[in-house]
């Protein structure tokens, strides 16, 4: 594991997102980076139900859900201005049992898929984000994984 960064990247003048997000993967490939395959992330937003507000004019709280491909295995929460819990895949059943406490927020979910590129020691990641149908924007991941024997 090394250090990663994500960045939004901002959409390029007179082009769309998807042609946004081609012209930069063809310059990693033309730097040499390899394909890797594929990834996904996705959140969904819960907030807290309206019954657990005990008094009047009291902000609910925020929690978002995620998965990724990376850790297939593994659901993520992260609780507004609070603690981040891993848990097992099955988490998102347990979220459908505490819709008394936690429910979700319409049309909330938002998705980054995209391709993953090595190059040299850096794992580059570049997605599209979407909410519902439509494209929002773009999201580069650079991660510095430990030093290789392999020469830029």
């Amino acid at each position: 594991m090394g250090v990663t960064c994500v960045s939004q990247m901002p959409v390029a003048e007179g082009k769309s997102v998807q042609q946004t997000v081609e012209l930069l993967t063809r310059k990693l490939e033309m730097l040499g980076a390899e394909k890797q395959g594929t990834f996904c992330v996705d959140c969904e937003t819960y907030h807290t139900a309206a019954s657990t507000l005990g008094s009047q004019g009291q902000a609910g709280k925020l929690m978002y859900v995620m998965h990724n491909s990376e850790y297939p295995l593994s659901c993520f929460a992260l609780f507004e201005n609070g603690p981040c819990l891993i848990a097992d895949t099955n988490f998102d059943v347990l979220m459908v049992k505490l819709k008394g406490f936690f429910q979700s927020a319409k049309a909330s979910k938002i998705e980054t898929r995209g391709t993953r590129y090595q190059y040299c020691d850096f794992l580059v990641k570049v997605g599209t984000v979407t909410m519902g149908p439509s494209a929002r924007g773009i999201s580069v991941e650079g991660m510095k994984l430990g030093a290789s024997s392999r020469w830029c």
